[in-house]
């Protein structure tokens, strides 16, 4: 009986000791657990905040930069990131070994200004202060309920505002700036109106196109303007996609080429809209009325093709919510660009050469504003780009197209992209000397 009770003994007591091992193993799992919850919810988040980002129209690396900044203030390195302009796919291993994936789809985005400038704000004070993830949301929902909105005047003041100085930028005179601001607002209407049925973007271009150069043809017809191709000019700048086409470029030479060719097709299709909408108002209104060209464009001095240009990107900065102490600053880098571009062109440079100094000038000037102000460089950049817009060509090259001119149309819109090559260029020069700059310092403190 005496080995049977030692039997048990022994039984008994490795049960003890799986007992007394199993609580501290209970413990870990639930630590390990628990952890694994954490990792899924700062992922989440870092994702929520590039997502709002990317709504309000930041850039590729801006959005991917936000996610890996906000897992590494975390203390994890292991992050991988893929974001095209409708996407976003971001990965997190632990020590562990565990993998965390979040994919977010972008339905619908707009430039929103306020909402970038505020939301690289939040992302910077996470990633200083390292709040709880808690806190981290509760912030963000914060944000989301700060960003402003103009209400419905200041964005049809702000559509008016770009046809009228554009109508006198490229030329044109009192008649020509107020044909061109009704154009714009009218533009600005039917946007508005197509945003909220989700239209898409090539027939939302197309519509706009044709209402906007038809109604700058029938204020030639009843005598508002003189000039109806100044004031289609005008008011055309707020449907060219010169940011799209820059941002797509800049992509694709900073390595996000998979995102730079979406960006590059969404271009294409939008300037054919353009095309095919504004031949279309143009041949349509000239079967039914009289238009004619009574003046030839104004050779305005340099004072006041800077001034209408700055009153255009007003309308810009308003139509795109910006708001608070950086607007001055943002007009006056508009000024700056094409005050570079004029002086350029006057000492005998060509038209690309010109508008890659003056975009390479706005990009330092913007990078340099972000810096001393804390705020992105893009409501800076965007602002003091909008002058070098090649809005006249674009359209010029539409108008050899309706007439059948394929040689002129070819020159005119080889020309036009040549230019918008060029400031793309341009403010890639700047932008990668300040991003190389960044990384250096930022290798230099981390030894």
């Amino acid at each position: 009986m005496t080995p049977t009770k030692g039997k048990k003994s022994i039984k008994d007591k490795n049960k003890k000791k799986a007992a007394s091992g199993s609580a501290p193993a209970a413990e870990s799992l639930q630590t390990l657990e628990k952890n694994r919850i954490d990792h899924e919810e700062l992922l989440e988040f870092a994702v929520a905040l590039a997502n709002r980002l990317q709504s309000c129209g930041a850039e590729t690396y801006r959005v991917e930069d936000t996610i890996t900044r906000i897992i590494e203030a975390y203390g994890y390195e292991k992050v991988d990131v893929f974001v095209i302009p409708n996407c976003i796919i971001a990965g997190l291993e632990t020590e562990d070994g565990d993998v965390e994936t979040k994919v977010r789809r972008l339905k619908s985005s707009d430039t929103m200004l306020d909402g970038i400038e505020k939301y690289s704000a939040l992302c910077r004070k996470v990633c200083f202060e390292r709040p709880s993830v808690k806190e981290a949301r509760r912030l963000m929902y914060e944000t989301d309920a700060s960003v402003c909105h103009y209400g419905k005047f200041i964005y049809y003041l702000g559509a008016f505002l770009i046809g009228a100085g554009f109508g006198i930028f490229f030329g044109g005179g009192w008649l020509e700036m107020l044909s061109a601001g009704i154009s714009c607002a009218a533009t600005a209407a039917a946007l508005s109106f197509m945003g909220r049925l989700n239209t898409n973007a090539f027939f939302k271009s197309f519509v706009c196109s044709f209402i906007l150069a038809f109604i700058a043809n029938l204020c030639g017809a009843i005598g508002i303007c003189r000039n109806t191709d100044i004031a289609t000019i005008g008011a055309l700048m707020i449907l060219v996609p010169g940011f799209l086409f820059t941002n797509s470029m800049r992509d694709i030479i900073y390595g996000d080429t998979m995102s730079g060719v979406n960006r590059l097709v969404q271009v294409l299709m939008i300037a054919a809209a353009l095309v095919f909408g504004t031949s279309a108002a143009v041949s349509l209104s000239r079967q039914f009325f009289i238009v004619s060209s009574t003046i030839l464009p104004f050779e305005h001095p340099l004072y006041i093709q800077c001034f209408a240009g700055m009153i255009g990107t007003l309308g810009f900065v308003l139509f795109f919510n910006m708001h608070g102490k950086g607007m001055p600053l943002a007009l006056l880098g508009s000024i700056i660009s094409w005050f570079v571009c004029s002086i350029c062109m006057r000492l005998g440079l060509s038209e690309p050469i010109a508008y890659l100094i003056a975009a390479a000038a706005s990009s330092f000037y913007a990078e340099i504003m972000a810096r001393v102000r804390k705020f992105p460089a893009t409501s800076y950049l965007l602002s003091a780009l909008v002058p070098l817009i090649p809005g006249a060509g674009i359209y010029y090259t539409t108008d050899f197209i309706r007439q059948g001119m394929t040689a002129e149309a070819w020159a005119k819109g080889s020309a036009t992209a040549a230019i918008a090559g060029a400031v793309a260029v341009g403010v890639l020069l700047s932008s990668t000397v300040f991003r190389m700059w960044g990384v250096y310092k930022k290798s230099r403190l981390s030894k």
